[in-house]
């Protein structure tokens, strides 16, 4: 009778299952909550898509009107592209960033993290790995809308430079979202107050249209983050005029430094107030245990 397979050796033969890091876990984690999250979905997803369809549909009869702005010659079509994707990028990496770490704060959910063995970076990392996935995704489906039905042309020269001024963008908007995170005192607070910053930056960038703004509202918002990201789409859509305009880049790349140093010197994993309805149920068992003694 063969016995091969079956002795003590056979157990060390045996080919062993690998276990996935605690990162990739992580990041699969984020992913299956943040897709299955039908209010995340309508906000994060689809608004960036209705606001183009939009916007697009309006100024469809002059998709191909070339548009002075600034130093740029671009199209209609291409003006509306580059505001959208400049729209997307600040609601998937800024205001869903903001929100959505005010409000794990706030119910307690990065405290629970910070009782196991996973470290801080891996809990981050995966947060910031599925928002990225999630902007790369935001971003190809109004490419697509725009390409297939907007009436837009990338230059293919010039595409390197619209990837690495979206880059640069997430690079910008995220740790600025982890900043903006800490002003929400509670999470119901959360989505009025990051709103109320993120609508209008994105429309005083000038991405959609040119507002006729003066010059001293113009020299403000000139210098907000969401200005130099949309110089930086648009001359890598424009007809004519820069590709890349370095003091664009030095400005964003200085509010990127700025959240970082903000976020890593204030975040805070747990709120200083409980959430809703927890205090006052602990404060009616206390009544009740009292009452009985």
């Amino acid at each position: 009778m063969s016995t091969t397979g079956t002795g003590p050796g056979a157990a060390r033969r045996a080919p062993r299952t690998r276990r996935p890091s605690s990162f990739r876990l992580h990041v699969d984690g984020e992913i299956k909550e943040f897709w299955r999250s039908p209010i995340t979905l309508a906000f994060i997803v689809l608004m960036p898509v209705m606001f183009y369809v939009g916007f697009g549909l309006a100024f469809r009869s002059q998709a191909d009107e070339v548009r002075l702005v600034g130093e740029h010659g671009i199209t209609q079509a291409n003006l509306s592209f580059g505001g959208i994707l400049g729209f997307a990028l600040m609601s998937v990496a800024f205001a869903n960033v903001a929100i959505g770490l005010a409000i794990r704060r706030h119910h307690g959910l990065f405290k629970r993290f910070r009782t196991t063995p996973v470290s801080p970076a891996t809990v981050m990392g995966a947060y910031l790995v599925n928002t990225l996935l999630t902007a790369v995704i935001v971003l190809g489906v109004v490419t697509a809308i725009g390409l297939f039905g907007m009436g837009v042309t990338v230059d293919p020269a010039r595409l390197p430079a619209l990837l690495a001024a979206l880059l640069l963008g997430f690079v910008c908007m995220a740790p600025l979202g982890a900043a903006a995170s800490l002003l929400p005192p509670n999470a119901d607070a959360a989505v009025p107050m990051v709103n109320g910053i993120f609508f209008p930056a994105a429309f005083l960038a000038g991405g959609f249209i040119v507002l006729p703004l003066g010059d001293a509202v113009s020299a403000v918002t000139d210098l907000l983050p969401g200005r130099p990201l949309t110089v930086l789409i648009q001359g890598a859509l424009s007809e004519s005029g820069p590709v890349w305009d370095w003091p664009s880049v030095w400005l964003l790349l200085a509010w990127s430094l700025l959240g970082t140093v903000v976020a890593l010197r204030w975040f805070r994993w747990a709120s200083e107030r409980e959430p809703r309805g927890f205090g006052s149920a602990r404060n009616r068992r206390r009544d009740s245990e009292g009452a009985q003694g």
